[in-house]
């Protein structure tokens, strides 16, 4: 997908820099490059290979991206931004017949030199930069007469409100991931193994469209029950009474799912079935009553106050998140956020619990918006017991 226009909320950036009184901003981290840039790389988690875009204030100064060389042409066919410029890393030279710079310190001092930045305030990531990285950024900022300021959590506000394209891209992303557990929960059957649960999963997702899959994390059987995040099937058979739960998620242009089932083959006990009902019943009523206004804090207490009612010693630091390019975005419902809740985020509400070996994990996602929520998660079925 190519995204000619600004797919990051322009307005909340905008509104930012002048908060802040911010010139500019120069983001490197994986979330804020693609999302500030609308180019969905997959590079730039080596830290020896900075992906990053350069957004000015000054309508007159033009925005700018600095790649790795070997990712040059792709990125001029996907980001909105039309100065791309690459400096030497994997490839000496490529099909594009243009300058690249040695290093990316030289690129992004010519685009700085070009826009005569000597007196501005640049917003970058700081303490989020690895120190490497970081110094060297300041350091040349510095050199050409500018002041570095850290926006970093600046930035995480203004991505919670999504825009149109991002709330489409999130939707599909759950509508994918809703059919991908009816995959999986109808592959719940004693001599499968938690192979056959990842494979169903992941093909429904792909057959349905996804351009990836995010996560499958399958607990599955007593060697795994416990587990919040198994990344890889262990190949345990499936028998009658096992506990499986699966956290999952597909990607539409960057943009995962994230929303957990849990499970019981064929039977459950009393017990287990009053906790899997308790913490529905909470995650629900906590989801379907969120609202702009109000901070993540408040919704923990929220919750907390309401579960601890039912569960003795409730074992979560928080009972929901924003989510977004990254799977945890802001808000975070922990009891001392105060970030406010504004129309257009996009969350998933979350309760687990710990009980004779298994880890009960509910989890869903809602769209807070200025006229009330939307459940997206609602279709996707939530019986503790699947028949055998």
């Amino acid at each position: 997908m190519q995204f000619k226009t600004k797919v990051h909320n322009e307005p909340r950036l905008q509104a930012m820099m002048a908060r802040r009184e911010i010139d500019a901003i120069i983001v490197r981290g994986v979330e804020n490059s693609k999302y500030f840039s609308g180019f969905f790389h997959n590079g730039g988690n080596l830290g020896y290979r900075p992906f990053t875009a350069l957004l000015f204030r000054d309508p007159l100064r033009a925005d700018a991206m600095i790649v790795p060389a070997v990712d040059l042409h792709l990125a001029m066919e996907r980001t909105w931004i039309k100065d791309v410029r690459a400096y030497v890393m994997s490839e000496l030279k490529t099909d594009i017949d243009t300058y690249f710079y040695p290093d990316f310190l030289s690129a992004a001092r010519a685009v700085l030199a070009e826009r005569k930045v000597s007196g501005l305030t640049i917003g970058t990531e700081g303490d989020s930069l690895t120190a490497g990285f970081k110094n060297q950024l300041h350091g040349l900022l510095e050199s050409m007469g500018c002041r570095p300021v850290d926006v970093a959590d600046d930035l995480e506000l203004v991505r919670m409100v999504k825009t149109a394209v991002e709330i489409d891209c999130l939707k599909r992303a759950a509508d994918i991931t809703i059919k991908a557990h009816e995959s999986f929960r109808a592959a719940i059957k004693p001599g499968n193994t938690d192979a056959d649960l990842f494979r169903a999963a992941g093909a429904r997702m792909l057959n349905e469209g996804a351009h990836g899959i995010k996560t499958i994390n399958i607990a599955c059987g007593r060697e795994t029950s416990f587990s919040a995040h198994n990344l890889f099937p262990t190949g345990h058979v499936i028998e009658r009474g096992d506990f499986v739960k699966v956290d999952m998620g597909a990607l539409v242009f960057g943009y995962p799912a994230d929303f957990v089932r849990s499970y019981f083959v064929g039977e459950a006990s009393e017990h287990h079935q009053e906790i899997w009902k308790r913490l529905n019943e909470v995650q629900i009523e906590l989801g379907l009553w969120l609202k702009p206004g109000i901070t993540g804090g408040e919704v923990f207490e929220r919750g907390y106050k309401h579960i601890s009612k039912y569960l003795d010693n409730f074992p979560r630091e928080f009972v929901g998140h924003g989510i977004g390019h990254a799977t945890h975005e802001q808000p975070k419902m922990s009891r001392t956020n105060k970030t406010v809740i504004e129309p257009n985020t996009v969350v998933c509400v979350e309760f687990s619990y710990y009980h004779d070996g298994t880890r009960h994990h509910t989890e869903d996602t809602f769209l807070i918006k200025e006229s009330g929520v939307e459940w997206w998660t609602e279709s996707c079925p939530r019986e503790l017991i699947v028949a055998v």
